[in-house]
């Protein structure tokens, strides 16, 4: 007989959320995280704006400090592949972090969005430079996680997004709408060059961050968890169009739930920071940033409920004015499948894997 959790029952069961970005040494998300069940995932990546020296030292502080509720995941910088020791450089920058305690190593979209060779063409995921990195993450058995393109609706003109579903983002990084770049690899090819890799690395241990970025359509997903065997996705930043889906085909998104719950693992993608650009956070972030903290943890902790109420129970939930309706049911998954998806998938995936 199927047992189901309650909303009663949130707050006592134990969650990871399996992608963060914590910014900061303020410790107070940590500590708010730890009391509510939340264990913290933070991602290390190699952005353009937050150097990864201190996003490591962030990390490994907090780990240090609270090694059973904070691990993270380390990285490389991709930005030094023309080097001749790119290979063997970017692998000592991994065994750094894992001697630091990561579970595993993230690349980013800057791989075959913005990295380009000498002769001014895209560096795709796929391209033999990075083969000794994947081979000795699948050696060692190593998670990678990569977020590779973007959302489909990325290559869309502003006005055909919604909000929500990336209108708020591109609109704010120009640099990344691909609509604007018609010289960037389209997304068939960030997601064939993703695929050749998991087809030349089956036992590469591979996390699509952000629904593998095939939020369009949980059946490419589908296709891929069949064909790949080590690959899972995250859900980080895509609810949305999961909700969208389930308004389309409710049976089709429990189904999808159901015969993949292994592979699937919960994930917010806040930025934990004290930096907002909008003008009165920032002054919160400046003048009182105890408030502002502890208005971001509010914020993260009512949506990282509101996605677990979706998926646990068949409350009403409120999933925005973008949608027609704005209210929808949720899922009510078995207790097995929340657990999976919630915490014992991201123990299976990034820490049972790990040669400690």
């Amino acid at each position: 007989m199927k047992e189901y959790y309650s909303s009663a029952d949130f707050i006592k069961s134990p969650k990871y959320d399996a992608h963060i970005h914590y910014h900061t040494f303020d410790d107070l998300y940590v500590r708010k995280a730890k009391k509510a069940n939340i264990s913290l995932l933070s991602i290390n990546t190699d952005f353009n704006y937050h150097p990864l020296d201190s996003q490591f030292e962030i990390s490994q502080f907090f780990h240090q400090r609270y090694p059973q509720s904070f691990n993270f995941i380390g990285t490389f910088d991709a930005s030094a592949f023309s080097s001749k020791t790119f290979a063997e450089d970017a692998v000592a920058q991994i065994k750094k972090c894992m001697a630091a305690g990561a579970r595993g190593v993230k690349i980013w979209k800057n791989i075959g969005m913005v990295l380009k060779n000498d002769a001014g063409q895209f560096i795709m995921a796929d391209d033999p430079v990075f083969d000794p990195i994947f081979a000795f993450l699948q050696k060692e058995k190593i998670p990678l996680l990569a977020h590779l393109g973007e959302p489909r609706k990325c290559w869309l003109p502003l006005e055909r997004m919604s909000p929500g579903m990336g209108l708020e983002y591109f609109s704010k990084n120009p640099d990344y709408h691909m609509y604007l770049h018609p010289e960037v690899p389209s997304y068939e090819q960030q997601i064939m060059a993703r695929d050749r890799i998991l087809e030349r690395y089956p036992e590469l241990i591979f996390v699509g961050a952000h629904l593998g970025n095939m939020e369009w359509n949980l059946e490419e997903v589908a296709k891929r968890f069949d064909r790949y065997q080590n690959f899972y996705i995250d859900l980080s930043s895509r609810f949305a169009y999961i909700f969208e889906q389930t308004l389309q085909n409710r049976n089709d998104v429990i189904d999808f739930f159901k015969t993949y719950q292994n592979r699937i693992l919960y994930g917010s993608d806040c930025f934990v920071s004290r930096y907002n650009s909008r003008k009165w956070m920032y002054l919160f972030c400046k003048y009182l940033p105890h408030v502002y903290m502890n208005l971001l943890f509010q914020k993260t902790y009512h949506e990282i409920k509101q996605h677990w109420l979706f998926l646990s129970t068949d409350q009403i939930v409120n999933i925005g004015k973008m949608f027609k309706p704005k209210h929808i049911e949720g899922l009510k998954l078995s207790k097995d499948i929340i657990d999976c998806i919630f915490y014992e998938n991201i123990r299976c995936v990034y820490y049972s894997q790990i040669k400690e």
